[in-house]
């Protein structure tokens, strides 16, 4: 069954990242065209597609440009993202 991305996920205009978080609490997104800060860190972007459903979101089909994935919430691992990332060598 085919879903329509479009309407259920629609595209937003370029926000910075508080509003992001703000705009889609605890929501897995698919950002581009983005900027990001000496660090890597999202500074504004667009968001092209949200969902809670991290595995929703990476089974849609493919975009033909730059994207970046974050999450808006709280890391739910032990220690955080950054001991996630050590432990699963990221």
């Amino acid at each position: 069954m085919r879903r329509d991305f479009k309407r259920r996920y629609p595209v937003s205009q370029r926000m910075t990242w508080e509003e992001m978080k703000k705009a889609y609490p605890d929501e897995w997104l698919l950002i581009t065209d983005y900027e990001t800060d000496q660090y890597g860190t999202i500074i504004v972007g667009t968001v092209e597609r949200h969902s809670s459903d991290d595995a929703e979101l990476f089974a849609l089909p493919e975009i033909n440009k730059d994207c970046a994935f974050r999450y808006t919430g709280e890391s739910t691992f032990p220690g955080g993202w950054r001991a996630h990332a050590q432990l699963h060598r990221i």
